[in-house]
């Protein structure tokens, strides 16, 4: 059996922000990352993150600095 899979940019369970919230990574796929936020649900926000796990784009999220 023949693995193509790429190199992975991000361990499951690293800590990443997005939209200067904390999140987690679940799971890594190919241009996605699948995150669940630490401190959800957001107050005042329900709108805006209405679901505790999302998918975004790698570029979308970034490390800690």
């Amino acid at each position: 059996m023949e693995s193509n899979k790429e190199e992975s940019l991000f361990e499951k369970g690293e800590l990443l922000l997005y939209d200067e919230k904390e999140c987690r990574v679940i799971a890594e796929y190919e241009r996605t990352v699948c995150v669940e936020f630490t401190d959800y649900p957001f107050a005042g926000e329900e709108e805006e993150y209405p679901y505790p796990r999302v998918i975004l784009l790698k570029n979308e999220v970034k490390r800690p600095s």
